[in-house]
């Protein structure tokens, strides 16, 4: 299977916003995806959950907040998806990006 390659690990380069536009930070979290069907879309969903939640959640009343955490989700989709395609692993984007 194709994911073995990767190692059972996904890398995501995340801007983190959540706290404060101004104090935005990189870091890189590994996210395990070994137990999961990456090429089905009950898979993908599964995976794009695991890197949403690596962004911490503000009080819906913040505004600002909430902005910034949708920010952080999207930033981490999308670096996590590069890195599946930049290592060959078969994927269902669509279903990844739609959750």
């Amino acid at each position: 299977m194709t994911k073995t390659i990767f190692g059972a690990l996904v890398a995501a380069s995340v801007s983190v916003l959540a706290v404060a536009p101004a104090a935005a930070e990189e870091f890189t979290v590994e996210v395990p995806f070994s137990d999961l069907k990456v090429d089905t879309a009950a898979g993908a969903q599964a995976l794009a959950q695991r890197v949403s939640s690596i962004c911490q959640r503000p009080d819906i009343r913040d505004l600002r907040a909430m902005a910034a955490w949708q920010q952080c989700k999207d930033t981490a989709l999308n670096s996590a998806m590069e890195q599946l395609n930049s290592k060959g692993v078969t994927f269902d984007s669509s279903a990844f990006l739609g959750a």
